[in-house]
């Protein structure tokens, strides 16, 4: 395409994202999703094969939008965690846009489509029962709660499977999460048909709760270029609570071992109630005793609203400002963090809608843990 309008759609637009042209997700039931914040169903892989959703007018309507400097319905959840006017920070557009800018993509077209990154979240097979996830991502809280098992047939994965495989040498990033995607075996089975000579980044977000040898972490050796993000939200105790079925010992034990591969390394935590009052701390611990200083913070979502930080009692908001914005103001050569820092100060500064209380008393009956206990500022 045109070199200055290509300038112009990522060094000037306001709202453009190349995502559209370049990347899908899957969804645990099969649903295919622009990226992980995409809120528009492009179709289901148990319904069309892959090549027929990245065809439809949906996406189409999307892209034309984009080009066009336009804001998209579909954009709208990414959108809102972005904090462009004091922090320059565009959240997913930070990531993908960077990283897609030499896709042959023609970004004029509605229709053009290179396969350059995928998100897979195609199973929802996971050993842990975290607090702050729901049914739809874990097959042991489906369990618990009675609900059907979420995943993506094994047809429709084999389809899937082979439009990458096809399309290998164009990708950039492959990003598995789930579930816990070290147990996941569709991804292994994608792993073991890719080349391993080629130049793009797997991106395993996993929980560290697998046995010395799992298959998967194996397979990922071969690759080059391994970023596996791992899940901590706290540390100790405090993680044993959050990341339900879960030791901290064993996490630390994968971590130290697997620290000795090639693999990088980034913390993903969940900002919530019991996390707000230790967030700095744990970061600082992964930065002081493993050398990581790349993270990523998510907001309370998967219908837990009763734990959005928001919802913190007034004394503990306090604590909890000064405490976040001391750390933000040592990060301030870190754009990703300290924008991110700033969805978090952001969420805090909101009056509470509703109380946590109940929803500690239902985990703990189910756990046999008391939350008193382990979130003492609460």
């Amino acid at each position: 395409m045109d070199p200055k309008r290509k300038f112009f759609l990522f060094k000037q637009s306001k709202h453009f994202c190349s995502v559209p042209w370049n990347h899908f997700k899957v969804d645990t039931n099969g649903d295919i999703l622009t990226c992980v914040h995409g809120s528009e169903v492009l179709g289901n892989v148990h319904h069309h094969t892959i090549e027929e959703i990245l065809s439809t007018s949906k996406l189409s309507d999307i892209r034309n939008n984009l080009k066009q400097d336009l804001s998209s319905a579909n954009c709208t959840r990414c959108q809102r965690l972005e904090n462009t006017d004091n922090a320059s920070y565009k959240f997913l557009r930070d990531l993908y846009n960077p990283m897609f800018v030499k896709s042959l993509a023609d970004y004029d077209s509605n229709e053009d489509f290179v396969l350059n990154g995928v998100d897979l979240h195609w199973g929802s097979t996971c050993n842990l029962k975290c607090i702050t996830c729901w049914g739809k991502q874990s097959s042991s809280i489906a369990q618990e709660l009675g609900e059907p098992i979420r995943g993506v047939t094994a047809f429709a994965a084999d389809d899937i499977i082979n439009y990458i495989v096809k399309n290998q040498y164009s990708l950039k990033e492959i990003y598995m999460s789930g579930g816990e995607p070290t147990l996941i075996k569709h991804n292994l089975n994608l792993l073991t048909q890719l080349r391993k000579d080629l130049d793009f980044v797997i991106r395993v977000n996993t929980n560290m709760s697998f046995n010395d040898v799992n298959p998967l972490i194996e397979e990922l050796k071969k690759f080059p270029k391994v970023l596996l993000t791992i899940s901590a939200d706290a540390l100790t105790d405090r993680f044993n609570y959050i990341r339900r079925g879960a030791d901290w010992n064993i996490f630390i034990k994968n971590l130290e071992k697997l620290r000795t591969t090639h693999f990088t390394w980034r913390v993903n935590s969940v900002f919530f109630v019991g996390t707000a009052f230790t967030l700095p701390e744990t970061q600082e611990f992964f930065m002081n005793n493993f050398g990581i200083d790349d993270f990523t913070i998510n907001q309370a979502v998967m219908g837990h609203t009763d734990i959005r930080c928001r919802n913190l009692l007034d004394n503990t908001k306090t604590l909890v400002l000064d405490k976040l914005t001391a750390h933000q103001d040592k990060y301030t050569h870190n754009k990703n963090l300290y924008g991110q820092l700033t969805n978090c100060i952001n969420e805090v500064s909101f009056p509470a809608t509703e109380s946590y209380v109940k929803f500690f008393t239902d985990i703990d009956q189910k756990a046999n843990t008391n939350w008193r206990e382990i979130f003492t500022e609460l």
